[in-house]
């Protein structure tokens, strides 16, 4: 307002002039403060969207809550899951390098979605193989279970992954899955200039160990004792060999399952569980009978074939009083 005179008039008009003035500038203040608010939340975003192709979202809104955690490694009990497709070598001898790389991508889309509906974290790809853990950074209490489904609905996905490459031409993958449970140290690990968010410790080896059985064993999963005995699914397993892995003395009994098992595979399984424990109650010949007759229901089942030979050569040389059962593996 113009001030024309020097009253009580002139000093009001003075007095609302200069209180305009402060509004003004408070109001650039608040929009600059608001602008710099709204980049900052951009920032944030952009930082989440880049960082949550390599690093577990939960993992990122933790570290933006308390920066200064950067998330020490601490213990917990985590589910551990090992995936890897075979024959990865002599698939890739016929395949041109673009075309591997398009398979290889595709398959990973199908497997990191059933882990991420499970809340699990991909660890890391290593070349063809998947590491992925059940439990951190956020403790859900059911670990083992959805470990199961996530392995299981792996299984299942990799059908639709399979139809692909049969209209592409492109020969089929097959899969070993290894899923153990344990306590691990899980967190940052690493150095100041390259850190990775992950688990070391005995599970996370034996999950690993497991997946590589699965080839020994003719089966796409195997299961550790401990995460059949946490898991509260309903489902029905197979008792597989009592084995020590490389590296381990202790024995620990291995189990498979698969997707929707139909009657007659069940109760080809509960016949397997029978022999089996007749098989480590040392009555090798009844176990092998069993395990015959299986045979002739399924010609086809190498776990059976497997266990015929070990009853049988058990029943004509006795193991001895000291034999547990447990098989001592050499390979990884």
């Amino acid at each position: 307002m113009e001030v024309e005179y020097r009253d009580e008039i002139g000093a009001l008009s003075h007095t609302f002039n200069l209180m305009t003035s402060e509004l003004q500038r408070a109001y650039e203040q608040i929009k600059s403060y608001a602008f710099d608010a709204v980049l900052s939340q951009k920032k944030e975003q952009r930082i989440r969207q880049i960082f949550q192709k390599y690093v577990p979202q939960d993992l990122i809104s933790r570290f933006f809550e308390n920066p200064e955690e950067m998330l020490v490694g601490d213990n917990r009990q985590l589910a551990i899951l090992f995936s890897d497709i075979r024959g990865f070598t002599g698939i890739s001898e016929h395949m041109r390098p673009d075309e591997l790389v398009n398979a290889l991508n595709r398959y990973f889309s199908y497997m990191v979605d059933v882990i991420l509906e499970q809340h699990g974290i991909v660890d890391k790809y290593i070349g063809d193989a998947i590491m992925a853990f059940f439990g951190a950074p956020l403790a859900r209490g059911d670990e083992p279970d959805r470990a199961i489904r996530a392995a299981l609905g792996m299984i299942a996905a990799l059908d639709s992954f399979n139809a692909e490459q049969r209209e592409s031409g492109n020969a089929p993958f097959t899969i070993g899955i290894g899923v153990a449970f344990g306590e691990v140290t899980v967190g940052n690990i690493g150095t100041d200039r390259k850190m990775d968010y992950t688990v070391i410790g005995d599970a996370a080896n034996v999950a690993s160990r497991l997946e590589s059985l699965t080839k020994e064993y003719g089966v796409s999963l195997l299961v550790a004792e401990n995460v059949r005995e946490q898991s509260s699914l309903e489902i029905p397993w197979r008792l597989v060999d009592t084995v020590a892995v490389k590296g381990r003395s202790a024995g620990i009994r291995l189990y498979t399952t698969e997707p929707d098992p139909d009657p007659h595979r069940r109760d080809h399984w509960q016949r397997h569980n029978r022999a089996m424990e007749l098989y480590y109650a040392k009555h090798f010949g009844e176990a092998a009978e069993e395990f015959r007759e299986l045979l002739r229901s399924d010609h086809t089942d190498h776990l059976a074939e497997r266990m015929l030979e070990r009853a049988l050569s058990y029943s004509r040389e006795d193991p001895g009083p000291e034999w547990t059962g447990v098989e001592v593996m050499t390979m990884k």
